[in-house]
């Protein structure tokens, strides 16, 4: 079965549909890369499935439980964790206590347990020896990665990525994109929003190319990106490309 459904999930904000009809499903330890023109939707639809967004029509079934029906969100955010495209860091805490808050807060962990999983996670994502460390000190690229390890603190079973790297200079992005491939080697089930292609065609299970609110075209990377079914799937990636 599927780690996550999505069935025929529409969207509006106000007169302007956002999602019109989507479907795809992830199996679990797949990476699913979301791509496709600015505006598509894409974006949206992560949000929705973190709850950030809640849909108009259709259904988003997570961990075989329908999401909208869900009471304890900060239980189901600690099953899906996300990840910003502006990393949303606590300013006014180092880099370890932003690691720690939510182990504490919503997973009731002691300080003590908390900070060394905090510590693990840090290194895994090669930041463990700025703990102490303020993010206004911080590279973007350093600030994405500590944002990934603070999204593995609480033990999620899925990850979601909202353009993780494109608040980055160019020079950081490789940076970031190699530690979600780490993760990606570890089997971690992760939906990712980008337009980094090389990416998506190199670590991606599966792609689904999104346009005007509506998934034209879905599949594994090499037949999105050798060959093509849609028109506007080949016009894109002839731009991007």
């Amino acid at each position: 079965m599927p780690i996550v459904e999505i069935k025929n999930v529409q969207k509006h904000f106000g007169a302007n549909e956002v999602l019109d009809d989507i479907s795809f499903n992830v199996e679990k330890g797949d990476v699913v890369c979301l791509i496709g023109p600015s505006g598509s939707g894409k974006s949206t639809m992560l949000r929705c499935i973190n709850l950030l967004e809640t849909i108009d029509k259709g259904e988003i079934i997570v961990l075989g439980e329908d999401i909208n029906k869900i009471s304890d969100i900060n239980a189901y955010r600690q099953k899906v964790g996300m990840v910003f495209q502006q990393f949303n860091l606590f300013n006014n805490m180092n880099v370890i206590d932003n690691c720690i808050l939510a182990q504490v807060k919503v997973l009731k962990r002691d300080k003590e347990e908390a900070r060394k999983i905090a510590i693990n996670n840090l290194t895994k994502v090669g930041m463990g020896d700025f703990i102490n460390a303020y993010p206004a000190t911080l590279s973007g690229g350093q600030k994405q990665r500590v944002a990934i390890a603070r999204a593995l603190c609480v033990d999620p079973e899925i990850l979601l990525f909202d353009e993780p790297t494109s608040a980055l200079d160019p020079e950081m992005v490789g940076e970031v994109l190699n530690v979600i491939k780490d993760l990606a080697d570890e089997d971690m089930t992760m939906i990712v929003v980008t337009h980094e292609m090389g990416f998506a065609r190199d670590v991606a299970d599966k792609v689904v190319f999104m346009d005007s609110g509506i998934v034209l075209e879905e599949g594994r990377p090499e037949e999105i990106f050798n060959n093509p079914k849609n028109e506007r799937t080949r016009q894109f990636l002839a731009r991007v490309l």
